[in-house]
């Protein structure tokens, strides 16, 4: 894409006839199917707000994770030990650690058959 891309930098947007978007909000095949059939250009205020957002979550994981570790540190800190050093939060940890722990159980329930 970017050879493309590049060629095409001449004037700010050359690239809408280049470069499409599909919007989806699920991996349905019906609506990835749909999502393909109505592409779209690229919103460049939705990508900047994307960026903001990326941004916003970073710096507020950052400071909440400090606070946190901090809060546990001085009100559990003997019940954690030496053990737990940060205690981290971050906006798409618990859905990841949804993920994971459904996973494990998969794992650890699953009785091969011969």
């Amino acid at each position: 894409v970017l050879p493309a891309l590049e060629s095409s930098r001449r004037f700010a947007g050359a690239y809408r006839d280049r470069v499409f978007r599909a919007k989806f909000s699920s991996l349905r095949p019906a609506d990835l199917r749909a999502a393909m059939d109505s592409l779209g250009v690229p919103d460049e205020n939705q990508a900047l707000s994307v960026d903001a957002r990326a941004e916003i979550d970073l710096r507020l994981g950052i400071a909440f994770t400090r606070f946190q570790t901090q809060y546990f540190k001085r009100h559990f800190g003997a019940q954690l030990g030496s053990i737990v050093k940060t205690v981290s939060y971050g906006p798409c940890q618990l859905p990841t650690l949804w993920f994971c722990v459904h996973r494990h159980c998969q794992v650890q329930d699953f009785k091969p058959k011969p």
